[in-house]
């Protein structure tokens, strides 16, 4: 059997994407071709393009939730929107890494109960 569609295959790790871009505005502000640029070289990514559209929609609900802010930058052409994370977001990164923590922990006791593991 192919797995390569399978989600065994980690590709379901591209849900992490909110708590990458967090992660990656924590850094400071970047545009969106820039957190593209970033999140590519994350291992979740397995050396695939992060979805252009999936990143923007995601910033678009983000920004809504006030997770994160947005200003044009006039000052390059054309003008790209640069995205900052507000103090709402820097908490919710917080509790991501609290779940990623929890999440990890599961991880970890399935792995130590599968005999290919050991």
């Amino acid at each position: 059997m192919d797995f390569s569609e399978c989600p065994c295959s980690g590709k379901t790790l591209a849900r992490l994407l909110n708590p990458a871009v967090l992660l990656c505005l924590a850094r400071g502000p970047a545009h969106g071709y820039g957190l593209l640029e970033q999140l590519a070289e994350l291992k979740m990514f397995a050396g695939r393009e992060p979805d252009h559209a999936g990143v923007y929609r995601a910033l678009k609900q983000m920004e809504s939730q006030g997770i994160v802010s947005s200003e044009w930058d006039h000052g390059v052409v054309p003008a790209r929107r640069v995205f900052s994370l507000t103090e709402t977001g820097a908490a919710c990164l917080e509790h991501w890494g609290q779940t990623l923590h929890r999440y990890r922990e599961a991880i970890d006791e399935l792995l130590d109960q599968m005999p290919v593991c050991k």
